[in-house]
């Protein structure tokens, strides 16, 4: 995703500038993980432990790079928000998320109260 211009805002300077380097760092991870996941497994001369072990960091190593693709999603659309004029606002109820819960969450899209409900609900 390309990074948009900065904002004529000043209310979002913060947030704009933390979601950015948010992006940059998940981007770097997100190389390295993927270089990684490709480099050769040995398959032959190693023992069973090693080739196990060597399995095990290779599947740990692909859940990290799901979990930095899915934040990586996250901090895009907040930036895209940011953009649209739609950041802050929850996406649920149309409230005003609080500054504190931005402060702490730059990327959420819903109030603490609706994302409460959203995780307590069946799925």
């Amino acid at each position: 995703m390309k990074i948009p211009a900065p904002l004529a805002l000043p209310k979002w300077a913060w947030h704009y500038r933390t979601l950015t380097h948010l992006h940059a760092g998940l981007l770097a991870a997100r190389r390295e993980h993927a270089a990684e996941t490709r480099l050769p497994h040995e398959r032959g001369g190693a023992d069973a432990v090693d080739f196990t072990e060597g399995e095990l960091e290779l599947r740990d190593l692909r859940a990290e790079l799901a979990h930095e693709e899915s934040a990586l999603t996250e901090v895009e659309v907040a930036l895209r928000r940011l953009r649209d004029g739609r950041y802050g606002i929850c996406e649920d109820t149309g409230a005003r998320i609080p500054a504190a819960r931005l402060r702490a969450l730059p990327w959420t899209r819903f109030t603490r109260a609706a994302a409460e409900r959203r995780e307590g609900a069946p799925r």
